[in-house]
């Protein structure tokens, strides 16, 4: 049970980091590259969360979905990290976009300043 509430609280925010950075990359704020690597950073944390546990259990010789041993603390501290890292990563992208709007602005600021010679 306790697993079904990790894996409940932490794939919306994987899934809602995956529609972010598609939305991002078919609005063309982003680059392919970085599209690729976000997509393959999200897709692996979500396989790591949601075959760690299971495969940890089944090498110790017990059920793939017994979580006696997950306490609320782990549950918690699972979810912020992957917020953390949600928010970090989100941050970051506004960071690129804003230096990139700056970088375009001051732009056709130069060149309206030099045509207005």
């Amino acid at each position: 049970m306790r697993y079904l509430i990790l894996i409940l609280l932490n794939l919306p925010i994987i899934l809602v980091a995956l529609i972010n950075i598609v939305t991002q990359y078919k609005l063309k704020k982003v680059s392919p590259n970085r599209f690729r690597h976000q997509l393959i950073m999200w897709l692996v944390l979500m396989i790591v969360l949601i075959g760690s546990f299971p495969l940890y259990n089944t090498l110790s010789g017990k059920e793939p979905f017994s979580s006696d041993e997950l306490s609320l603390f782990d549950i918690a501290q699972t979810t912020a990290i992957i917020f953390l890292v949600y928010i970090a990563n989100n941050q970051r992208q506004r960071q690129d976009q804003n230096e990139r709007r700056l970088r375009e602005l001051h732009q056709e600021l130069s060149i309206k300043l030099s045509q207005d010679k």
